[in-house]
């Protein structure tokens, strides 16, 4: 039920961009700041860890938006910008809290990647708030409203989902 509201929400509330036709080869070339929307789940976490590590691994630099829960995971904090929420920075309906997103808009990114494999209200109203010339996110419905560019991968497990999300992202470089 929360889902289909938050889905009903975005719908009318998504900010509306105008269709314009544009190449994706070299979208990222010059993007340096990269914002993650990190997945709730522990092991979709551990997985999507892969794809911070390359961007950190290209020298960018990255921040990850992520449940204070799952911080334990991280080996080494010390190379990203963290902003970590709590499950009290949520309303009723799963979309943060004002306070939250005043905290989380204080920055403008060049890319906002949501890394979230199945629809949450939470992540598309953080994609939908936040900054950034370029989002990238999972082809799922209701998702082409935020995102300009969108990565199918159509019943794939956890871990083959990060790895081809990975290779995606780098053909767009």
């Amino acid at each position: 039920m929360k889902d289909f509201l938050g889905n009903i929400y975005l719908s009318f509330t998504a900010k509306r961009k105008k269709r314009v036709v544009q190449k994706f080869n070299g979208i990222l070339s010059g993007a340096k700041n990269y914002v993650l929307l990190m997945p709730e789940d522990t092991g979709d976490f551990q997985n999507a860890l892969l794809i911070a590590e390359h961007l950190l691994s290209k020298n960018f630099h990255v921040t990850l938006i992520a449940n204070n829960l799952l911080m334990p995971l991280l080996r080494d904090k010390s190379h990203y910008r963290l902003e970590e929420y709590f499950p009290t920075d949520k309303n009723r309906f799963g979309f943060p809290k004002i306070k939250l997103m005043q905290r989380l808009k204080i920055y403008s990114y060049d890319v906002l990647i949501s890394l979230e494999r199945e629809a949450s209200p939470f992540q598309k109203f953080c994609a939908d708030s936040l900054s950034a010339g370029v989002k990238i996110g999972a082809a799922l419905p209701g998702n082409d409203k935020i995102y300009q560019v969108q990565i199918s991968t159509k019943d794939s497990d956890p871990v083959d989902f990060y790895k081809i999300f990975l290779n995606c992202l780098q053909s767009l470089y």
